[in-house]
């Protein structure tokens, strides 16, 4: 779920109290992610120009700061003062202050990280993403909307470098700047690259509808300057004039960082050529290199392989730093272009959460999805171990579903592309060779074959496959073309009728998802973030409950969904992301949140009390499940807890 927590949570907190806020005393709760590695999305990376093993991680999560003292070995996160800030840049200058680029604006600490204080004269309310200084002293910040500002030596003011009119409402992503500062390049989001030979009084503009997250500056030569289109990379010779498009078929995979080296001698001696290697790093993990500015590259294949996108590339005086979204990584300097010559170990296993997105109950037993895999839950000993699967994608696994016909066979479905398939109940595991290679976020296995499967789409809609995977046709029909499907549930009594939520509302289906219908009106305004349904309780197996975890509460409908009606007044206006059922009393439901914690109702959801576990209060309830001894599992990004009356 891609919700925030920050104002809108505390602005429910009294609504909270007046209806049992505070966690019930007599449910025992404790971690249980042991053998679950933690991950943390890093966006950024610095070191100390002063202390290279003084070093600094930019994440994304609250209180994005992680930082080291040894070089790496190992990290703390005890920073005050970013509050819930993700860190999207950062800019340590040799002789002044550390800069943060956060979602709340500029940041500036002045004790190495460990304290921050916002930095307002002059600059716009709004969100920071770029940082860049010269050696003249200068200061860049690209913002969100409100584009370039510069800060010069000894002024505490900044000022606007926004005489291009687009420019002025640009959300500045990457910026880059020669050394005297006269040469500028400034990437936007839509707005295309910006370039300026004047140290920002004019500007020239390329690719005016592009989006450029990265830009890196010939160390010799600041009229060379290579940028990435995200799936393309344009170069420069001439200070931004004209850009030509690299020849580089690997870069559909989106380049996500760049780094141009600067030769240790050209820097202890200018009058020597700097090198003219760079460094491409792209959504798969992979990192290119180029030793001629660019117009060659070679994958730099290691042994041990940087699992998630790389977004950041630092060179250190003794390392390359990758910032992934797994975390960071380093290989020892030299860097090599060369296949083969090149070793990454993994530094960052303390930082971040296990990022766990689902549940399932396998015949194999407890089986997890997170960023990092497919784990199975040891009740004996109390631990995840991982399940080998083939070659997993970037971003783990997302989705789970077994088969209602046949226990043995359970599906696995991952965030960026593939889906794998258990025959055994969750033992051993094949990929799926699919004529579709989506990132699939939600599964549905049918009760009438265990190879008829739905699968929602990351970011759009929903597909049907009768063959286990293998090929899929698309079920779109009545879905309008921006709807994003959220939540997939079919009705347990009529296997043609399908729902699906979406962010605009509940949708459903009498003919197993070839035609779709907007319903239950309420809900037009809301993003579905979960169903489910049973079989009504003394109803003979003749209908079926439909409830809806939606942004402003829960809802139930007993006619499928042509009239919804709220239910549970405690829920209200509190985003409910997932439902789970006591298997020995129809009356007990358990409802997971949106930064609102765990709640229970005993009366078929009349009322509802929280049951924790406190940590929630800041989390997104993903998955619930029951364990192997009776135990409620909760799976949200932040941590997995298993809790007991």
């Amino acid at each position: 779920m891609r919700l925030r927590p920050g104002l809108w949570a505390a602005a429910l907190c009294p609504i909270l109290i007046l209806s049992g806020c505070q966690p019930a005393s007599d449910w025992r709760w404790q971690p249980a992610e042991n053998g679950l590695p933690r991950q943390a999305v890093i966006l950024t990376l610095a070191a100390d120009p002063n202390n290279p093993n003084h070093l600094w991680g930019g994440y994304y999560a609250p209180g994005g700061l992680a930082i080291s003292h040894d070089g790496g070995q190992t990290w703390t996160t005890s920073a005050q003062g970013l509050a819930d800030n993700p860190v999207f840049d950062l800019l340590p200058l040799p002789a002044g202050p550390l800069w943060a680029a956060t979602r709340d604006g500029l940041m500036e600490s002045s004790d190495g990280g460990m304290t921050w204080t916002p930095e307002l004269a002059g600059l716009p309310s709004a969100s920071a993403f770029a940082l860049a200084a010269g050696r003249d002293g200068r200061v860049y910040v690209g913002m969100d909307d409100f584009g370039l500002y510069v800060q010069a030596p000894g002024r505490d003011g900044w000022i606007s470098l926004n005489q291009n009119e687009r420019l002025a409402t640009a959300a500045v992503l990457s910026l880059a700047v020669s050394p005297g500062g006269t040469q500028l390049y400034a990437g936007t989001a839509g707005r295309g690259l910006f370039a300026s030979q004047d140290a920002g009084s004019t500007w020239t503009v390329a690719f005016s509808n592009s989006y450029i997250p990265n830009l890196a500056l010939s160390p010799s030569h600041p009229g060379t300057a290579i940028a990435s289109l995200r799936d393309r990379l344009a170069r420069t010779q001439d200070g931004g004039r004209s850009w030509e498009l690299l020849p580089t078929p690997w870069a559909r995979h989106e380049v996500t960082s760049l780094l141009w080296l600067a030769d240790s001698r050209a820097e202890a001696a200018p009058q020597l050529e700097a090198s003219e290697t760079i460094l491409a790093g792209n959504g798969q993990g992979q990192i290119y290199c180029s030793p001629d500015g660019g117009d060659s590259w070679l994958e730099m294949e290691a042994p041990t392989r940087i699992r998630g996108g790389v977004l950041a590339l630092m060179k250190n005086s003794d390392q390359l730093l990758a910032g992934t979204w797994t975390g960071i990584y380093a290989s020892p300097a030299p860097v090599r272009c060369a296949n083969g010559h090149n070793t990454w170990t993994y530094i960052s296993p303390s930082l971040g959460t296990p990022y766990a997105n689902a549940f399932v109950e396998s015949e194999a037993g407890l089986l997890i999805g997170t960023r990092t895999g497919l784990f199975r839950w040891q009740p004996a000993v109390r631990h995840w171990i991982e399940v080998a699967l083939e070659d997993i994608p970037v971003g783990g696994v997302a989705a789970l579903g077994v088969a209602p016909s046949d226990g043995q066979v359970v599906y696995a479905g991952t965030a960026s592309g593939g889906l794998y398939r258990s025959q055994d109940g969750g033992v051993n595991w094949s990929r799926v060779p699919s004529d579709l290679e989506i990132g699939i976020r939600a599964l549905a296995v049918a009760p009438d074959g265990a190879d008829h499967v739905y699968a929602l789409a990351n970011w759009e809609r929903i597909y049907e496959s009768r063959d286990g995977g293998l090929s899929w046709q698309a079920g779109w029909t009545g879905l309008e073309l921006t709807t994003e499907a959220i939540s997939l549930m079919i009705d347990p009594l009529d296997p043609s009728t399908l729902y699906l939520g979406a962010d605009t509302g509940l949708y459903r289906s009498h003919h197993g998802g070839k035609n779709w219908r907007s319903v239950g009106r309420p809900l037009d305004d809301q993003t579905v973030l979960t169903l489910a349904a049973r079989p009504a309780p003394n109803a003979e197996g003749k209908s079926s409950i439909l409830y809806i975890g939606a942004t402003q509460g829960a809802y139930r409908s007993q006619d499928s969904g042509t009239t919804v009606e709220p239910w549970g007044g405690e829920l209200k206006n509190v985003s409910v992301t997932a439902f789970l059922f006591d298997p020995s009393d129809s009356q007990t439901i358990y409802a997971g949140t949106a930064f609102a914690g765990l709640y229970r109702s005993m009366d078929g959801g009349e009322t509802w009390r929280k049951i924790g576990p406190p940590h929630l209060a800041q989390e997104v309830v993903e998955a619930m499940a029951w364990g192997p001894g009776g135990e409620l599992f909760v799976a949200s990004p932040g941590g997995v807890w298993a809790g007991k009356e």
